[in-house]
């Protein structure tokens, strides 16, 4: 699919690869702040605590799928629970966890403390916030919605707001009553994450659940919304089988290559969506 300016007035962007990643590789920032609480006995190669990180992962999503929503627990429980099945496989016998080591894991990766946006991401919101909030200008983008889709708990909205930009408070479930998407005011004016959806990327649900924020009642089509991501599957793919024009963000691709290898067009960075937002 071809996306141009003029069809689309709904954009959404997957949020972890796409927006933002891990400053370090978890299991180094795993092992850096275990020995700044004193756990000198975690001093194993950090790509053996990423790879018992990505075992608690998988078991905790099958334990508790949806990050334990269903049964009443907070996402900080669940991943309380992941840290704790990381890290107490490595300890010495008769060692325990220090008191204060899952809060401070916890709240690093709520924040920038644990991530780094991508280069071109702050450049490119301040590009669309200035198209967006100049109706006059030539761009044309001030009408033009813009969300987030991901596979996430709760703390994405505080990750990209401690990242610098400015996220607004809407999320699925919310009344419509508080449905104020403004002319561009935020550069994200909502977030349609799995853990209030109840579903993941691939299913279409978490498509039409952001298609009905972003419509805010009136009539919005499938082909009018744009979804942008790095998964070649649950971004690209699984926009296109809900009816979604779709475009694959490869930073790794060469210039000029477009298509990724299903087909589906890509671009090297964000400001390269910009070009493509403003094609007349």
């Amino acid at each position: 699919m071809n996306p141009t300016r003029n069809s689309i007035r709904l954009l959404t962007l997957d949020a972890f690869g796409t927006l933002y990643a891990p400053k370090e590789s978890i299991g180094s920032q795993y092992v850096n702040v275990s020995c700044r609480h004193g756990l000198h006995a975690i001093q194993q190669d950090p790509a053996e605590v990423e790879e018992k990180f990505r075992e608690a992962f998988k078991a905790e999503s099958k334990k508790h799928p949806n990050y334990g929503k269903a049964i009443g627990m907070n996402a900080s429980e669940w991943w309380a629970n992941v840290i704790r099945s990381t890290l107490i496989p490595f300890l010495k016998p008769s060692t325990s966890l220090p008191q204060g080591l899952v809060p401070d894991l916890l709240n690093r990766f709520s924040s920038s403390r644990g991530y780094n946006l991508h280069a071109d991401v702050l450049p490119f919101f301040r590009e669309l916030r200035k198209a967006r909030t100049c109706p006059d200008s030539d761009d044309s983008l001030s009408s033009l919605r813009v969300g987030i889709i991901s596979n996430s708990d709760d703390r994405v909205s505080s990750i990209l707001s401690s990242l610098g930009l400015r996220v607004g408070p809407r999320r699925y479930g919310m009344s419509s009553e508080s449905w104020d998407l403004g002319q561009g005011r935020d550069d994200i004016d909502f977030i349609a994450l799995s853990y209030d959806v109840g579903v993941e990327k691939p299913d279409r649900k978490i498509f039409d659940a952001a298609r009905e924020l972003g419509a805010m009642g009136s009539d919005l089509e499938p082909g009018e919304c744009l979804h942008v991501g790095d998964d070649p599957v649950k971004d690209v793919q699984a926009a296109e089988a809900a009816g979604w024009k779709s475009l694959k963000v490869d930073r790794a691709r060469e210039k000029g290559n477009h298509l990724s290898k299903h087909g589906n067009l890509g671009v090297e960075d964000l400001m390269e969506l910009m070009s493509i937002l403003r094609m007349g």
